[in-house]
């Protein structure tokens, strides 16, 4: 949200006061992000800079501030005007299009300055000026003799090489740098990288003419992500003080980036996640073995009985025991203990139903229709499952009396009209309904069911349409609009 904020200001400025047009500002716009990434790497502050619409003058349009370091500049001067007189250096850049220098001793803040002023192009205009404000006790005791090097590699990727900018990587302000050549040979290493090396890793040699890779020769980093366009690995290295990511990329053709972050606290947790959902998916299980369990023992009952009202209400109980026990077992074995992929589960519960229910003489045929990216939180998966083994028993049962081929078709589909619902659709082509069913008064038990679950667990409601009188079809469409937690 900050980053939108931002953007429209710097738009704002630029449309009202200086003399860039629409895709030129949107160029500006689309490298703001990469601005702050030089600015905390090169530990300066980073003016911008574009021509004004008032003659002789330039419009400050951004000012970015070095994590981790002191700043030059405390109060911002965003959107001022500034006169050419007042910025020899940056009316210099403009002119030959080349980078251009202050001289030393200037004093800001009472620290000794120097200004480093770049230009942006888009395409062969400058749109814009960036100027480095350094203040030379700390960029001298950091980067040293590299950081010209750094800069004008940064700033050329902004240049030449626009494709590759989207891929660098983004900063928290709490990063380490080094800096290699291509063969390994460490240039640079900052003082926050200096510190992980040692309190996260416990690596204590000298950094002075040594390689990369001989300090981190004692250990076996996990590989998290690569990105080919700029050579991109980022790493994850357990050590004595922790975890420690470095993100390593090509700044040049000679030299490469390599960004330390400690990411101590974020594996902790990414291992109590790990730890907790190893638990849940246990619970799962259990409660999955006690389900059928519960079956088990009214199967025995069922068997010992000889009521056929009794054995027909085991029989249902014992189909709702096992829609709910599917829905256990896909949590045991997901990789998402929390969600559940409907389609898979609903082809369970019916190839259950359909070996259980399913007539010797008469053929039902069952199609599915769902998206695959559709899922429900556990809870809600459970309400979806006991819905539809209600109503395919109750197609099983009653639909087709004297009928040899049976037709049910289930489709679920996003609801167009709200982000938040979905529609279940249950259509068959058997008898249909009696004349005087009246679902908000059902006499049977499954009813009763459905419409608690669908009007008090999905928040949803019940449309039932008796097909015999529309176009010759005949049997029943039974759709059902409600409510999901799980995004889609």
């Amino acid at each position: 949200m900050a980053k939108n904020k931002q953007i429209t200001k710097i738009k704002e400025i630029c449309l009202s006061a200086s003399a860039l047009g629409e895709e030129e500002i949107s160029r500006l716009e689309s490298i703001l992000d990469n601005f702050q990434f030089i600015c905390d790497l090169l530990a300066t502050d980073l003016m911008v800079y574009v021509e004004a619409k008032k003659a002789d003058h330039y419009v400050l349009v951004d000012i970015k501030r070095p994590h981790g370091h002191p700043t030059l500049f405390l109060e911002s001067s965003v959107g001022s005007l500034v006169s050419i007189k007042s910025e020899p250096f940056i009316k210099k850049t403009f002119e030959s299009g080349k980078k251009s220098v202050g001289v030393y001793g200037v004093m800001i803040a009472g620290r000794p300055t120097q200004q480093v002023v770049y230009p942006i192009y888009h395409y062969e205009k400058i749109i814009a000026i960036i100027s480095f404000e350094k203040d030379l006790y700390l960029t001298e005791s950091l980067l040293g003799k590299n950081w010209n090097k750094v800069a004008d590699d940064l700033v050329g990727a902004l240049n030449q090489k626009r494709h590759r900018l989207k891929h660098w990587p983004k900063l928290v302000g709490q990063e380490g740098f080094i800096l290699t050549d291509n063969s390994d040979q460490l240039l640079y290493v900052s003082y926050m990288a200096q510190n992980l090396l040692v309190s996260v890793l416990g690596i204590r040699e000298k950094t002075a003419g040594n390689k990369l890779s001989v300090l981190l020769k004692d250990f076996h980093p996990e590989v998290l992500d690569t990105e080919p366009v700029i050579n991109l690995i980022k790493k994850r290295y357990s050590g004595i003080g922790g975890t420690l990511q470095i993100t390593s990329f090509d700044l040049s053709e000679n030299n490469k980036i390599h960004v330390l972050r400690d990411i101590s606290e974020l594996s902790l947790k990414e291992k109590e996640i790990k730890v907790k959902g190893a638990l849940v998916k246990e619970i799962h299980h259990r409660v999955k073995n006690n389900l059928n369990a519960v079956a088990a023992l009214l199967r025995m009952q069922l068997r010992r009985s000889n009521d056929q009202a009794v054995k027909e209400a085991f029989s249902q109980a014992i189909l709702r025991l096992d829609s709910i026990t599917l829905v256990h077992e896909f949590l045991a074995q997901a990789d998402n203990v929390q969600i559940v992929a409907v389609g898979q589960l609903i082809k369970d519960i019916v190839k259950n139903l359909q070996r259980t229910l399913g007539y010797e003489d008469k053929k039902i045929n069952v199609t599915i229709n769902c998206p695959s990216d559709f899922f429900l939180d556990s809870e809600q998966a459970v309400s979806i499952a006991l819905v539809v083994n209600e109503l395919i028993s109750n197609c099983y049962e009653h639909a087709f009396i004297n009928i040899s081929v049976g037709e049910i078709v289930i489709d679920i589909t996003f609801d167009d009209k709200s982000d938040d619902s979905f529609i279940l659709v249950v259509k068959d082509n058997g008898v249909g309904l009696p004349n005087d069913f009246n679902k908000d008064k059902p006499s049977s038990l499954g009813w009763h069911i459905v419409n608690i679950l669908v009007t008090e667990d999905l928040d949803g409601k019940i449309c039932i349409n008796n097909l015999g009188s529309k176009n010759g079809e005949k049997g029943t469409e039974i759709k059902i609009e409600a409510k999901f937690h799980a995004k889609k």
